[in-house]
């Protein structure tokens, strides 16, 4: 079961009305990966996506330990379990 403040952080996070300007990032980042396809820097290319790889596997392996009853979120002091 969830606690109260990561409920909170839930719902701060699922709210659209907090997307201010994230498209700008996101069209550099096309750009950039664009033109080293352009430049056939296949090396860098590959960098990037295996970043990206690591970030998804990371995220994923998180969600997975934040749902099980038993264990904290991983870099969180574990709570007070109530008896």
């Amino acid at each position: 079961m969830p606690t109260e403040s990561a409920l909170q952080a839930q719902s701060i996070l699922r709210d659209a009305g907090l997307f201010h300007g994230t498209h700008y990032p996101v069209r550099l980042t096309v750009y950039v990966y664009a033109v080293e396809i352009e430049r056939r820097n296949w090396n860098l290319l590959f960098a990037g996506l295996a970043f990206w790889g690591m970030d998804w596997f990371n995220e994923i392996w998180n969600s997975l330990v934040f749902h099980l009853p038993t264990m904290p979120r991983c870099g969180a002091p574990p709570a007070e379990r109530p008896t």
